[in-house]
C-alpha cells in the first residue's frame, strides 16, 4: 500500500486543484494582510482623532449631567444588583451611570490588539479556507477518475479495493499537510513581522505560543481527517458537484433549521463542532422564552468541549468513509 499511496500522491500533486488551492490560500492571506495593515498601527498615529472624539463625548457627557436623575439611577442600581443576583453574574451592567471619560480611555479605543489574539483569529477564522480546500481537494481526486473512468484501470494493474481505496483516501489526507502548512506559514510569520514593521509591540508569552501551537496542531489534524472524507465522499457519490451541493445545502439549510426549531440541539451540528475542536472549546448563546415570546426570556449558554467536537466530527466522518469502503467494494466500475 506504501508504493500505491506514493503513486497517488505524485498523481495528485500533478493536479491543477492543488496549485490552485495554494494560489487561492494566497490571494485570501494578500487581502487579509492589506486589512490588518490599515488596523495594526502605533497608538500615536490616531491621538488627533482620539482627541476629536474625547470632546464630542464629553460634551454629551456635560449634557447628560445637566438631567442626571438620582431617583432613576438608584431604580436601575436596584435592578441591575437584583439580576446579577438571579443570573449570578456580577459582570451585568445596565449602564445606569456614566462616569466621566477620558482621553486616555479614548486614545485606548485605537490600540492594536495584542499579536496573540490577533494571530489565533486568524488562524480561526482563515482556516476555514483551508477546510473547504482540502475537502473540495480529496473530493475531486476521486471523483475526477470515475468521471473520466481511469478507475478501472487503476482497478487492473491493483484488483485488492481495499489497498486501492485506503491509498487514494491516505493520500489525500496527506496532500492537506503542505497546503495547510502554507497557511499556517503566512499567518505565523507574517503576523510577528506586520507588528515589526508597524512598530506595535509584539511581546507574546511562552504560554501564548503553545497556544498558537496546539491550535495550528489541531488545524493540521482536521485538515488531513477532512481531506479523506472528502476523498472517501467523492468515491461514494461519483462527482465533486454531489459532494459540495450536500456540503453547502446542510450548512444552509439543516444548520438554520436546526438552530431556528430545536436551538437546544445546535451543539450537534458540524459547524459548532468544529469549532470547538479548533478553539479548543467553544459556546453558543440563545434567547430561550417560557411561554413563547410573550413569556420571560432568558438567555442560554450552551458550552461545547473540544473532546465533545472531536466526537461528533469524527464520527460523522468515520461513517462517511465506513459507506464510501462498503459501496466501493461492492460496486461494479468500468
Amino acid at each position: 500500500m506504501t508504493q500505491l499511496t506514493r503513486v497517488e500522491l505524485r498523481r495528485i500533486f500533478s493536479r491543477k486543484i492543488v496549485h490552485l488551492s495554494v494560489l487561492a490560500i494566497l490571494a485570501v492571506a494578500l487581502l487579509t494582510f492589506w486589512g490588518l495593515w490599515q488596523s495594526v498601527q502605533p497608538q500615536s498615529a490616531f491621538e488627533e482623532q482620539a482627541r476629536q472624539d474625547f470632546e464630542q463625548v464629553h460634551e454629551q457627557w456635560e449634557q447628560e449631567q445637566e438631567f442626571r436623575d438620582e431617583e432613576f439611577i438608584e431604580q436601575c442600581l436596584e435592578e441591575q444588583e437584583a439580576e446579577r443576583e438571579r443570573i449570578g453574574d456580577q459582570t451585568i451592567d445596565f449602564g445606569c451611570e456614566w462616569p466621566e471619560p477620558t482621553l486616555d480611555e479614548m486614545l485606548a479605543g485605537y490600540a492594536p490588539p495584542p499579536m496573540a489574539d490577533l494571530a489565533t483569529s486568524q488562524l480561526q477564522q482563515t482556516g476555514t479556507l483551508v477546510f473547504f480546500l482540502v475537502l473540495l481537494g480529496g473530493s475531486t481526486a476521486t471523483a475526477a477518475e470515475i468521471a473520466h473512468r481511469t478507475l478501472g484501470t487503476w482497478l487492473t494493474f491493483e484488483p485488492r479495493r481495499d489497498r486501492v481505496f485506503a491509498s487514494k483516501v491516505l493520500a489525500s489526507g496527506l496532500v492537506a499537510i503542505p497546503i495547510t502548512a502554507v497557511f499556517l506559514a503566512i499567518i505565523l510569520l507574517g503576523v510577528p513581522l506586520l507588528y515589526r514593521i508597524r512598530g506595535v509591540d509584539d511581546a507574546m508569552t511562552a504560554t501564548q505560543w503553545t497556544d498558537l501551537a496546539w491550535t495550528s496542531g489541531r488545524i493540521v489534524a482536521l485538515a488531513v481527517f477532512l481531506g479523506m472524507v472528502g476523498a472517501a465522499a467523492g468515491l461514494l457519490l461519483k462527482h465533486t458537484g454531489a459532494v459540495l451541493g450536500i456540503a453547502v445545502g446542510y450548512l444552509l439549510v439543516v444548520e438554520n433549521m436546526v438552530r431556528g426549531l430545536f436551538p437546544e440541539r445546535a451543539r450537534y451540528l458540524l459547524s459548532e463542532n468544529l469549532i470547538a475542536w479548533v478553539n479548543d472549546g467553544h459556546q453558543i448563546y440563545n434567547w430561550v422564552c417560557d411561554d413563547g415570546f410573550d413569556g420571560e426570556c432568558r438567555e442560554v449558554v450552551t458550552r461545547i468541549s473540544l473532546e465533545h467536537g472531536a466526537a461528533v466530527i469524527g464520527l460523522v466522518g468515520v461513517a462517511v468513509i465506513l459507506l464510501s469502503w462498503v459501496v466501493f467494494r461492492r460496486r461494479d466500475v468500468d
